[in-house]
């Protein structure tokens, strides 16, 4: 029998100390977003009965769900996406509360995915609710919200790539062919493979201007002004002619924002939950092969729980946003701000006071608790990144220790701090 004690369960991992310090700043920064744009913040339970997500148009399979019977044999399940427990939350405790509602939340997942190659089950997201409004507006702002986060979080190098579900469907609804073959030409667009496209409209005998655009879909990508002139080329029905106004609104309003470089439309982008309506979007960012972002716009998902209410949101993966910092070196060294403060007995309040005031500062302050001496503590510096050791002297004397150069010098508290704001300015002002 294999013995368990010293492994974690597949699709799961520890997180260590400098991957838990990143994470947790960039959930600290999309939070002030979130709320800096005027949203609130909720959180529905880690665990739901599984009716919540076992309902007819949520496309959540419960193979992708982690399942237990409570104690009055109820199966249950960990929560495996945080936007269905909302909308239960909105229609059962919300129902009063002022529209729109702009909710964000900060939630851990638990899902079982079969389709990536990707082992992970359990990750963070940070996410926006927009319930109450069908205005693009709203679709625009939560791009524009999910661009500032990612900005926020310290991405550069991402991309939006913004799709319609009616853009497709409307095409596909014209034609007169069985549901089972509708999702063969969804699937064949979604992989972008123009050969079994054309094999397959050949073989049903589907020519003409709709075989024209099929094959045209998945290559109706890329730049947002030029995909868009393209697109409008076809002659359109009504619905897809106002998909492509949709995406032009949306568009106009993250320009409006001045974020229309991280944005481009992909018009073979198609639903990934059923209950998508209209505008959707994924972002993709360099160096990390899976989606960091995704969402859209949700109409008919209140109905599930009836009630009909227009809604719109995103999701961030945090973990894949912190693996993608790491991949491309940007990740914050927090080490430059962290002290170790060493002391005498006899000036402990002197210490803590130090020590209190640097923190207020904006600093990290760790106190020298095991007092084994100065070489051992350098040694315990250098292991953990610790650049500086700062020694509290006589009166308001501190004596700092630069411990890669060996370099002391001494200097008071204002100096000290005046000193880390010159030398480390930008990092300093954007933490504090």
């Amino acid at each position: 029998m294999s013995d368990y004690r010293f492994q974690v369960p597949e699709g799961v991992e520890d997180i260590l100390v400098e991957e838990c310090a990143t994470k947790r700043r960039i959930e600290g920064r999309m939070r002030d977003v979130f709320s800096g744009h005027g949203y609130h913040e909720v959180s529905t339970p880690t665990f739901e009965y599984l009716d919540v997500f076992n309902r007819e148009g949520i496309a959540l399979e419960q193979e992708e769900m982690y399942k237990f019977v409570d104690t009055r044999g109820r199966i249950v399940v960990l929560r495996p996406d945080v936007t269905i427990p909302i909308a239960r939350m909105v229609v059962t405790k919300m129902k009063g509360f002022a529209r729109p509602l702009k909710l964000f939340h900060l939630s851990d997942v638990f899902r079982i995915n079969r389709t990536q190659t990707a082992t992970e089950r359990e990750f963070t997201q940070a996410g926006v609710e927009v319930i109450g409004s069908p205005d693009i507006e709203a679709d625009g702002e939560i791009i524009a919200v999910a661009v500032n986060a990612l900005l926020a979080a310290g991405l550069d190098d991402f991309r939006i790539d913004i799709g319609q579900v009616e853009f497709f469907e409307s095409i596909i609804d014209e034609i007169d062919i069985p549901d089972e073959d509708k999702k063969k030409i969804r699937y064949y667009i979604q992989h972008k493979n123009l050969v079994a496209i054309e094999e397959f409209l050949d073989a049903r005998g589907i020519n003409g201007k709709f075989k024209n655009i099929l094959l045209s879909i998945p290559v109706l990508y890329g730049d947002t002004e030029d995909v868009l002139r393209k697109a409008h080329e076809f002659c359109l029905n009504e619905r897809a002619a106002k998909a492509l106004e949709d995406i032009e609104e949306a568009y106009k309003m993250v320009t409006d924002y001045g974020y229309q470089k991280y944005v481009s439309v992909d018009l073979g982008m198609l639903n990934q939950f059923s209950y998508y309506t209209g505008i959707i979007f994924k972002g993709f960012t360099r160096d990390l092969g899976y989606i960091i972002c995704s969402g859209g716009r949700y109409d008919n998902l209140l109905a599930r729980f009836d009630h009909d209410c227009p809604a719109t949101g995103f999701a961030i993966d945090v973990n894949r946003v912190a693996q993608a910092l790491k991949n491309q070196n940007r990740q914050e060294n927090y080490r430059e701000r962290y002290f170790v403060l060493t002391y005498d007995s006899k000036d402990r309040k002197k210490a803590i006071d130090t020590a209190r005031k640097l923190r207020d500062a904006g600093f990290y302050v760790e106190l020298d608790i095991l007092k084994q001496g100065l070489d051992v503590l350098k040694e315990y510096a250098v292991q953990k990144g610790i650049r500086t050791i700062v020694s509290v002297g006589d009166g308001s004397r501190l004596d700092v220790l630069d411990v890669q150069s060996g370099i002391s010098t001494a200097t008071s508290l204002p100096g000290l701090i005046a000193r880390f704001w010159q030398d480390d300015g930008k990092s300093i002002i954007g933490w504090h």
